[in-house]
């Protein structure tokens, strides 16, 4: 079984956190403070958020001014409550994580029982099933972006969750979704490409929702990451 790396639970002071990074987003002190001993600094002055998968490391997502490098492999990034969380956020990249602490810093008082993980660009049954193993029951939410491929990734954790799975087919028009299974009459929707979400697809699936998709208030964004980025230009 998989052995989440403890993060340093020792906190810096609040005056002494200056990340430039982080800073030239937007993101304020406490938020920096949150996540500060979840990334360590290399010599070129980088974010380094280490992914780890049975105790051993397997990548790293790397930001800087001039660089933005996404973990792409089994391993996982946490940050947060490592003992008990209440509730587990999930997204693709660390950096998004932070962006989206900030911008929800007043909805979630994420100091409390909330579990920061990022997944990396191809998140898998396997990550998700040793989150199910260690934390027990939990709420769970993804925060995987705007696009279509955040949405179907809303809807693959949300099947994962429940020992399921469904095939994802993409066409001009719509989305054909299509449950994996040994059973002969498979269960299978197409679902219109402009109106598919994780909504729309457990309504019209027949599936019973046990997550919650966090997307930007704004569809023009992508990301949150790619909100604060914009917002923080003017």
């Amino acid at each position: 079984m998989m052995k989440i790396t403890t993060l340093n639970n020792q906190e810096a002071e609040v005056g002494n956190i200056d990340v430039p990074q982080l800073t030239a987003l937007g993101v304020g002190p406490t938020v920096q403070r949150l996540f500060v001993n979840s990334f360590i600094t290399d010599h070129a002055g980088r974010l380094i958020f280490k992914f780890y998968w049975d105790g051993e490391l397997k990548d790293k997502e790397i930001f800087g001014f001039h660089t933005c490098k996404l973990g792409c492999s089994i391993g996982i990034w946490t940050s947060g409550d490592q003992q008990h969380p209440k509730d587990i956020f999930l997204f693709f990249s660390a950096v998004e994580a932070i962006a989206y602490a900030h911008l929800n810093e007043l909805k979630f008082h994420f100091l409390n029982n909330c579990l920061f993980v990022a997944l990396g660009v191809r998140p898998s049954k396997y990550q998700i099933d040793i989150l199910k193993n260690k934390f027990g029951k939990v709420r769970y939410h993804t925060v995987f972006g705007n696009d279509i491929l955040g949405k179907i990734y809303d809807c693959k954790v949300s099947l994962w969750l429940s020992n399921k799975d469904c095939s994802f087919l993409l066409n001009e028009e719509s989305v054909q979704v299509t449950e994996i299974s040994l059973a002969e009459n498979l269960k299978s929707v197409a679902i219109d490409r402009h109106k598919f979400s994780y909504f729309s697809f457990c309504r019209l699936f027949g599936k019973r929702p046990n997550l919650k998709a966090h997307k930007p208030s704004k569809k023009e964004y992508g990301s949150f990451l790619g909100y604060l980025a914009q917002k923080n230009q003017y």
